[in-house]
């Protein structure tokens, strides 16, 4: 099969998806192509994978007029390829890869795949849900990365939806000398003992990751109604690291946030480390791995920490709840004061940790990888396409 993958800018999952579809799909004997922005390729390098073409194409952010043309240079690239199947990677990338196929000579099968909910308001919120219609009932099939995003597929008239697991990149274990040369690291670098515990977030610094609702837990931690949850044990010292590229507004309103409560609390440091290649040694070496997101569809920081085996905090929102399920503490959706609680109750009982930490890796465990996802994606192309198709 000659199969095309359309996705537009992207520094995070989608593209990691992706290249890992086309490196597994490509391996398994199929065509690949691959159309979205040159800055894409240069930050996933899906060029130099063996089997993989790439075409450069720009989708922009917002609908207007020149999305005529891009829509004609997308038909154009499609027909290049000549391909069987186009599959695309979220709003954007759909619409314009729905508008293209339909007006093309041939017109191969589409594949939607949504990774993230709508979420805008008012005239947007009804612009929206416009396009979410118009793509539920227009591809031959939608894919969702959470149940959620499957269910409301189908409310809209989906011909077709089912669920679709984006699966975490292989995690390797760390070994003990390398987590405690990370923990050393760490606290060389930022002022703390080696007894502090490590409060770890990993997630770009935008406004779905909610990073306001951590900070106000952090001034939560000296409230009587909190510290009566460990009331009876030591509550040690705390320190919060942050990991992930940023917004430069959002780092700048969150930070401003903190250093106004940190001017009239006593509350835990707070460290922004940027954008790291070593996240599994700072899951291995943190205590306790908490995730504020407003929602998420299947997080791969968060599959990540479950396969290394971390004390999860998430909020209970889109599919978080279902892939972390009993395996970590899920609270409510900017619930603050639940999420202190939370911290608290971690922080001072390591047996509590141990015991979430081993639930987690035992369901970590049985998570798909990206070469089971691949192979049942390829099923999934298989039952779409003509007999006839190899």
């Amino acid at each position: 099969m000659r199969i095309v993958y359309v996705l537009g800018t992207s520094t995070g999952g989608v593209g990691t998806h992706v290249k890992a579809l086309a490196r597994d799909v490509a391996a398994a004997g199929h065509e690949i192509g691959i159309i979205g922005p040159a800055s894409t390729d240069e930050h996933f390098g899906f060029s130099s994978l063996p089997g993989v073409r790439f075409a450069a194409l720009d989708m922009g952010t917002g609908i207007g007029v020149r999305d005529a043309a891009l829509i004609i240079r997308l038909r154009s690239l499609i027909g290049s390829f000549d391909a069987d199947i186009v599959h695309a990677h979220g709003f954007r990338a759909g619409f314009v890869a729905l508008l293209s196929v339909r007006t093309a000579r041939r017109r191969p099968r589409l594949i939607i795949s949504l990774h993230n909910q709508a979420s805008g308001h008012g005239l947007r919120g009804t612009v929206e849900t416009g396009i979410e219609t118009l793509l539920a009932k227009g591809a031959d099939l939608t894919l969702g990365a959470s149940t959620d995003l499957v269910d409301r597929a189908r409310e809209l008239g989906a011909v077709d939806a089912r669920f679709l697991p984006v699966a975490a990149p292989e995690v390797h274990p760390v070994p003990a000398e390398a987590v405690l040369a990370t923990r050393a690291a760490l606290g060389e670098e930022f002022g703390f003992g080696p007894e502090t515990v490590i409060v770890l977030a990993v997630g770009r610094v935008a406004p779905q990751k909610n990073y306001p609702m951590l900070i106000r837990a952090l001034g939560h931690l000296g409230d009587a109604q909190v510290s009566t949850v460990a009331s009876d044990r030591t509550t040690p010292e705390l320190v919060v690291l942050i990991a992930g590229a940023a917004d430069p507004t959002v780092l700048d309103e969150v930070q401003g946030q903190y250093e106004s409560l940190a001017a009239t609390s006593a509350i835990p440091a707070l460290h922004f480390l940027g954008p790291r290649d070593d996240v599994a040694a700072l899951n291995a070496a943190a205590d306790l791995y908490v995730l504020t997101s407003v929602w998420e569809a299947r997080a791969l920081v968060l599959q990540e920490a479950l396969i290394s085996g971390q004390a999860i905090i998430a909020t209970s929102t889109g599919g978080t709840t279902e892939l972390v399920g009993d395996a970590g503490i899920l609270i409510d959706s900017d619930d603050d004061t639940g999420l202190a609680a939370a911290i608290a109750e971690l922080a001072t009982d390591p047996t509590r940790r141990a015991e979430l930490a081993a639930r987690a890796q035992s369901r970590g465990a049985q998570l798909p990888d990206e070469r089971e996802v691949a192979k049942e994606l390829v099923g999934i192309y298989t039952e779409l396409m003509p007999s006839q198709v190899g």
